[in-house]
């Protein structure tokens, strides 16, 4: 993924409002809430603007929010060596020496 889509929007927008409520298993209609019309509306918002100054400024906000989540570079304009050094990189790796030092103890 290199960007924010109506889609994937709608999917988060999914996810937090299930978190903020006080019910603890997921069901398409929660109460009077219905996760399938809401994920729709989102969607729809995006993707059926009425117009084309309404898709300008839809185009220019997926734009803005792909700049927030995913920077202006994109991953694979990154050296291998600035990979190999970002934090989540480092996590993985202590993460495998100590699943190796755990089954070699084993």
């Amino acid at each position: 993924m290199k960007k924010v889509t109506p889609r994937s929007i709608a999917y988060i927008a999914c996810l937090v409002r299930f978190s903020l409520s006080s019910v603890t298993s997921w069901r398409s209609v929660d109460g009077d809430f219905d996760y399938v019309q809401f994920w729709r509306t989102i969607v729809d918002f995006f993707e059926r603007p009425p117009g084309r100054d309404a898709q300008h400024r839809v185009d220019r906000l997926l734009e803005w929010w792909s700049r927030k989540v995913f920077g202006r570079s994109h991953r694979n304009d990154i050296s291998d060596a600035a990979k190999a050094s970002m934090s989540v990189n480092a996590l993985a790796k202590q993460r495998a020496q100590r699943d190796d030092a755990a089954f070699d103890s084993a």
